[in-house]
């Protein structure tokens, strides 16, 4: 039990030595003794006791029964040293330290009042008299209330230090009520007479002594008075000076005063002129209060969903929501913005990058009978893209209910792109494009008042028809990974089992071949093992296969689950293996070998086949290539705080 911990004890023990130590008196070796075995008794008595209380309450009891006996024990110690030491009381005290010591927990009264008289024989005569004395002198007295305990408890069952206040206010009023109550039943209790003739003197009393001294401070003013004859005149005054003065100075009513009154002011003869500075004014300032607007940039970007177990979402269609709590950006299905705005004025998008890729596949015929799947149905082929964001309806109107309620129509403004390439399969990614609302307000207002906070954003990248941009997914499931020795064709089968050049990476479902294309870069991740007792070069790669940086895409090729039949896509441009490249050994050193996973006895190809039933689920790959940035700014209404300091006042 916690009660009997080291630990418990060791804090309850620490508690009792500070109260007895915080008033500056050190405990001796022989004193310390005493205390801990006092408290082991009453940890034990306590708990027989009160056994089925908390931990808190049997703590609180200990060290109150522990602090009263190991006071009394004190106290005895103090008495015994002042005492005359006689072989007696010397042989009895070293027989028995123990024999003055406190009443044990829930004991009977009997046993406490025998218990309580063993240090009180060996006292004299006289000092047993004037103990005696002492205690019947305290118990006639009124005991005056303890006073409460302001320290902060450091248990939550105990009453807080508010509460303890008002215990001690209310029991110093219910003492003063009682005092008072108690004079008045003391007055009540005399003969009415003599009261009222003792209220009637003290009353006339006061009167005569407020009339003495009334006329004490009369008579003293009237002989510290001072009679204008006996002002000696010692210079006549000069009526020049007189007359120049008033010329010079003509007044309040002259220098701009013209409520003053000239009976009530001091002239400008007698006293100085004071110059009124703007600093002796305080202007009183407007009772308004004011606002600036404050530009915050939003940037969402489709590929910070949950993309690993979240697979109703894709680039085109996503949510967006603000203040998550305590979670972060990657815990949440959709995406995540840690900020929470409040006191909106204004949302408005300001454009959206999509990448440039084939929507949809269209097989077309050769001279030859062949099907070719080269040309691309992408964003740049549509005359404009309508975002529809529910939370946000604009005062957009159309022809059809898709413009009703877009809340803004985004035009193609520039496109970029990194290596486009020759062949068919380096053409298939074409980089980015930027689409704004050209010439048009895509922005929602709200007034007069603003909108108090943001929770949540569904976006939806619609065509002119209302349908999605592309419903085809951009994250995959993982059937399974292997190396390109075992599987793979030429050129990609370089290397050997324990050192491959090329990884295979094979997915559940086939894809498009504008879905992964040459150069993008995708990542990986849920790739781990059941089987805990796995070989160093397993434990290597999981850690390199699940990188945040991702990989690049080398290409792409379609087979069965044993044999790679040919690189790219199918006839009908359809393929379910990704080929990406193997890490190099150190390029600092310009070294050409591939990296060994696991060390030098490290043989992957052999671990990824032996292993390869005991890959956990989820595993999913996704292209970073393929996603979906959007820019929105959104003003906010805030306070102004320099609009109330004015310069008169500063």
């Amino acid at each position: 039990m916690a009660l009997f911990s080291q630990k418990n004890r060791t804090s309850l023990q620490q508690v009792v030595v500070q109260e007895f130590e915080g008033t500056g008196n050190r405990l001796n070796a022989r004193q310390l003794d005493r205390l801990e075995r006092t408290l082991d008794h009453y940890v034990e008595a306590v708990y027989e006791a009160q056994g089925d209380q908390q931990l808190p309450l049997l703590n609180r009891e200990i060290v109150k029964v522990t602090s009263q006996d190991f006071n009394k024990y004190l106290q005895r110690q103090n008495i015994i040293q002042q005492a005359p030491q006689t072989p007696t009381r010397t042989i009895v005290t070293q027989a028995n330290p123990l024999a003055a010591s406190a009443p044990q927990y829930a004991i009977t009264q009997g046993q406490q009042g025998q218990q309580g008289q063993q240090p009180q024989l060996y006292l004299e005569t006289g000092q047993r008299y004037e103990v005696l004395q002492n205690e019947r002198r305290e118990s006639n007295q009124p005991k005056a209330p303890p006073m409460p305990d302001f320290r902060i408890a450091l248990d939550e069952d105990g009453p807080t230090s508010v509460d303890l206040y008002e215990q001690a206010k209310k029991a110093r009023e219910e003492e003063a009520l009682r005092q008072a109550n108690s004079a008045i039943d003391s007055m009540g209790r005399m003969d009415p007479g003599p009261i009222k003739r003792i209220a009637a003197d003290d009353s006339f009393r006061l009167g005569q002594a407020s009339q003495n001294k009334s006329t004490d401070i009369v008579l003293s003013e009237r002989r510290n008075t001072v009679r204008p004859l006996d002002m000696p005149l010692i210079v006549p005054p000069d009526g020049r000076e007189l007359v120049a003065s008033l010329v010079s100075n003509p007044g309040p009513r002259g220098l701009g005063d013209a409520n003053s009154d000239p009976t009530l002011t001091i002239p400008p003869f007698i006293s100085n002129l004071k110059s009124n500075l703007p600093q002796d004014y305080l202007i009183r300032q407007e009772s308004r209060v004011t606002y600036r607007e404050v530009e915050n940039n939003l940037f969402v970007y489709s590929g910070d969903r949950d993309w690993l177990r979240n697979v109703k979402d894709n680039r085109y269609s996503f949510s967006v929501i603000f203040d998550p709590a305590a979670n972060g950006q990657s815990l949440n299905p959709q995406v995540s913005v840690q900020e929470r705005f409040k006191n909106i004025v204004r949302i408005e998008l300001i454009k959206a990058i999509l990448p440039i890729e084939g929507l949809q596949t269209l097989i077309q015929k050769s001279a030859d009978l062949s099907n070719n799947t080269n040309y691309q149905v992408n964003v740049l082929s549509m005359p404009y893209v309508s975002v529809r964001i529910p939370e946000l309806e604009n005062n957009n109107y159309g022809s059809d209910n898709f413009l009703d309620r877009a809340f803004g129509v985004l035009q193609y403004d520039a496109n970029w792109y990194s290596d486009p390439g020759t062949s068919p399969s380096q053409t298939d990614s074409r980089g980015f494009t930027a689409l704004i609302p050209k010439f048009l307000k895509c922005q929602k207002v709200y007034a007069p008042a603003p909108l108090s906070t943001l929770q949540r954003l569904s976006i939806d990248l619609l065509q002119p028809n209302g349908d999605i941009l592309s419903q085809t997914a951009d994250t995959f499931d993982i059937s399974g990974i292997f190396d390109c020795s075992s599987i793979g064709i030429t050129p990609y089968n370089g290397g050997s089992s324990a050192l491959p050049e090329y990884f295979m990476i094979q997915t559940t479902n086939y894809f498009s071949r504008f879905q992964v294309a040459v150069g993008d870069r995708i990542r990986i991740g849920g790739y781990d093992l059941s089987n805990n007792n796995v070989s160093a070069a397993i434990q290597d790669f999981t850690t390199w296969i699940n990188q945040e940086e991702g990989h690049l895409v080398v290409q792409i090729a379609y087979g069965n689950d044993t044999q790679i039949t040919a690189n790219g896509s199918n006839t009908i441009g359809y393929a379910n293996y990704i080929i990406i490249q193997n890490q190099y050994a150190s390029p600092l050193t310009g070294s050409t070998a591939v990296y060994r996973f696991g060390g030098a006895n490290g043989n992957i190809g052999s671990d990824l086949n032996t292993y390869k039933n005991t890959v956990v689920h989820p595993r999913r790959l996704i292209n970073l290539s393929r996603q979906t940035n959007m820019v929105f700014r959104i003003i906010t209404r805030e306070l102004d705080g320099t609009a109330q300091l004015r310069p008169d006042n500063m």
